[in-house]
């Protein structure tokens, strides 16, 4: 039995240019609910959808995110590193997303982050744009591996819901799950446990799994809320 949310992890990143607008559409087309993406702020405080802190691996430009401008990025290509046929993908920003999101009734599962920035003030200009988004809030899950991030999202943008990324659960990670009443803990699946599962469970708190792309691999599918994977299609057909 699959779990019942199948989140495409930076939309459709197994066939498609991860974190781009093909990508995210290509999650929709498949009829998903969810999808993860990346988010952080540039030099000129935009925030774009990105993984890295950097642009060398994903785009043909080289360097920091943060020490570019919107304007700047918007300029270069983020789509042909990928495969050819996405020449010409450029890199979305966060106001581009939730517009997407919006227009599809798409669940999105925003991870925050942070580097040089003051991460207050990215938190807060995240709420705002959240707020002033027509994606309504149950279709927004907020996540960092930073338990400083985390609570900052917790003074910052009440009313939405917040997941604890680790890649194992730690007593730390225990500790931050309940001082801000988080939604979900979002746990590599290749250290997932029984005993994690059961305290997660009693805790209240839903289980999402990342980032599975093989079906065989993981024996707790059928005990966890949510799974990510590059390649969404290979869980739902």
């Amino acid at each position: 039995m699959m779990p019942s949310i199948i989140v495409g992890h930076r939309g459709v990143a197994g066939t498609y240019p991860e974190n781009t607008r093909v990508s995210v559409q290509a999650a929709i087309n498949l009829g998903l609910s969810w999808v993860e993406v990346d988010v952080q702020p540039t030099k000129d405080n935009v925030l774009v959808v990105c993984h890295d802190h950097t642009i060398d691996r994903c785009s043909n430009g080289k360097g920091r995110i943060d020490e570019y401008t919107l304007a700047e990025l918007k300029q270069l290509d983020f789509g042909a590193w990928f495969d050819p046929r996405f020449v010409g993908e450029t890199i979305m920003t966060l106001e581009e997303l939730l517009g997407l999101a919006a227009e599809h009734d798409l669940g999105l599962n925003i991870e925050v982050k942070v580097d040089k920035h003051d991460v207050a003030s990215v938190v807060q200009q995240l709420k705002a744009q959240l707020d002033q988004s027509p994606l309504v809030a149950d279709k927004i899950l907020l996540s960092s591996f930073s338990h400083d991030i985390i609570l900052q999202l917790h003074q910052h943008c009440p009313g939405y819901k917040l997941g604890i990324l680790s890649e194992r659960l730690t007593q730390r990670d225990r500790q931050v799950l309940k001082q801000v009443n988080a939604f979900s803990c979002n746990l590599n699946y290749r250290w997932i446990t029984e005993k994690h599962i059961r305290d997660l469970k009693n805790g209240g708190y839903q289980i999402w799994c990342y980032t599975l792309n093989q079906v065989d691999k993981f024996r707790y599918l059928d005990k966890v809320d949510a799974i990510f994977s590059d390649f969404p299609e290979r869980f739902i057909n």
